[in-house]
């Protein structure tokens, strides 16, 4: 390594150079694995690792295909939030250790403080860990957040990942001895049907009603891609049956049933959307107003959930919905979810 230039270490460099590398089976296709690196050390801010010659181990900043831009974000991130100095990076040596030295552990950190990002970006990096786990016979400790949203919490213990193997992160950054490295999830239906399986086993109960729910997905409590007449929007699809519910009010468990029982979800562009993952088989109407993003509908197409857009009229960064178009578009999703379930 050369003085004043940060490295990195690439996916196939980290399975080329790591002690251990642990094949994950997801399908036929598959590349995921888990790296035991050896000695490193993760940044807190972002769940950056570093080896111990300061190299930027990619896999924990995005896959391969988007890992250049995720880099810089991280870094701008650890620059004007974190407290550990981006020109550490730039030496062959540390002069300020930091005081906490951790053994086996994982960054468990998402790239944005997001739910999408945690769920599906994050979440199944414990899947991977566990059968790192069974495989090598090591318990893993995961690294988190100290100031992670409530659903974080919520995930692991529904997961029934032990409170002993998790630190919430109060140093800026970590000396680990044995850094593990989970590959960087890549939107595979089995992890998601894997995150579905384990955490309705925990959330169901006996007494779970049967029938199926329209769910309205309210952003009123946001800042932005608010529904600027969600009453009247509410006025049609109080005539098909929905219900409007502010997800962020509500537990993951809770959020798990109510989208498990989906028939028709309708919603602004936003995380709240993410529970589409729990659905059995429903459609998911996603309304747009200025911005149009694509992250629901790859979720929606990878899940093998209905998926339709559509567009609305902006009003700066909220939106107002043309309720008979609205109308029209729900009618007939209706229709065709009676005739298919007739079939």
């Amino acid at each position: 390594m050369e003085r004043n230039i940060v490295r990195t270490i690439s996916r196939n460099e980290l399975r080329a150079s790591a002690r251990r590398t642990v094949p994950i089976v997801i399908n036929e296709d598959t590349k995921s694995f888990v790296a035991l690196v050896g000695a490193g050390r993760i940044l807190s801010e972002t769940g950056l690792a570093l080896t111990d010659r300061f190299e930027i181990v990619e896999e924990t900043a995005a896959a391969p295909d988007h890992v250049q831009q995720a880099m810089m974000e991280m870094l701008s991130r650890e620059l004007f939030y974190g407290d550990v100095p981006i020109r550490r990076l730039l030496r062959w040596y540390e002069t300020n250790d930091p005081s906490v030295t951790l053994n086996i552990v994982a960054p468990l950190v998402p790239r944005y403080p997001n739910y999408y990002h945690w769920m599906v970006e994050t979440v199944p990096k414990i899947r991977y860990l566990r059968e790192f786990e069974d495989v090598t016979g090591k318990d893993v400790t995961v690294l988190i957040p100290v100031d992670a949203p409530p659903f974080v919490a919520e995930t692991l213990r529904l997961l029934e990942w032990p409170q002993s193997k998790i630190v919430c992160a109060t140093e800026p950054e970590y000396i680990v001895h044995n850094l593990i490295v989970p590959s960087y999830p890549e939107r595979h239906a089995s992890d998601f049907k894997w995150i579905r399986r384990e955490i309705l086993e925990t959330a169901l109960t006996e007494s779970e009603p049967d029938e199926r729910d329209n769910v309205y997905v309210s952003r009123a409590n946001a800042v932005e891609r608010r529904v600027l007449n969600e009453g009247e929007v509410m006025d049609v699809l109080s005539d098909y049956g929905f219900e409007r519910y502010c997800l962020e009010n509500r537990s993951l468990s809770e959020n798990a049933r109510l989208f498990n029982r989906a028939d028709i979800v309708v919603g602004p562009h936003g995380a709240g959307l993410t529970d589409i993952i729990f659905a059995k088989n429903c459609t998911l109407l996603e309304l747009f107003g200025e911005k149009i993003k694509d992250p629901y509908e790859l979720l929606a197409d990878t899940l093998g959930v209905g998926y339709e857009p559509m567009y609305c009229q902006a009003d700066s960064a909220d939106i107002i919905v043309d309720t008979e178009q609205l109308e029209r578009r729900i009618s007939q999703l209706v229709d065709d979810g009676w005739k298919r379930r007739r079939l």
